[in-house]
């Protein structure tokens, strides 16, 4: 069993009478000529494999171009750009997540009535449950009595607080 490694020889790889002539870098295509004199390329990218003919032996090809293939249709910029849509695409649904996550997190105010022994007391900006307290003369601990789960460290603006009477 044989072991394939980089430095086999084109004697070995390519058919009889096959011979590489150049490399082009920008493209990253291999170009051979066999016995006849035609000169083929390899695909982008690859040393071996699949080739195909630019150009036949004869004198009336001499003239033809070595990049011009007539039998392969021209790819489109759609084609060339496709792995950057790919990441923008990835990126566009990774931002929508973060401001999805971000936009979820926000605590939303829904309205608190309030018992018959209590009034209630829309939340301003700046306001404390201390604050609060003080400004109706109460106490603090009869208004966390009266408003059960009250966070006070998280106030809403625009929120509802129930402030006993006294």
């Amino acid at each position: 069993m044989s072991h394939w490694s980089r430095y086999d020889t084109d004697e070995e790889r390519l058919p009889e009478g096959m011979q590489r002539i150049g490399y082009d870098a920008d493209t990253q295509t291999y170009t051979f000529r066999d016995s006849d004199g035609s000169i083929w390329e390899s695909a982008p990218g690859n040393q071996y494999g699949q080739l195909h003919r630019v150009s036949s032996g004869t004198q009336d090809d001499a003239t033809e171009s070595p990049h011009d293939t007539p039998d392969e249709p021209p790819t489109s910029w759609r084609h060339d750009m496709m792995p950057l849509l790919n990441w923008f695409l990835l990126v566009g649904l990774f931002l929508l997540f973060i401001f999805w996550f971000i936009g979820g997190t926000s605590k939303r105010v829904y309205p608190t009535t309030c018992r018959d022994h209590s009034s209630p007391y829309k939340i301003r900006t700046g306001d404390t449950c201390w604050a609060i307290a003080e400004e109706h003369r109460v106490r603090l601990e009869s208004v966390l009595q009266h408003n059960q789960g009250l966070d006070c460290d998280k106030l809403a603006v625009g929120g509802t607080v129930c402030i006993p009477r006294v």
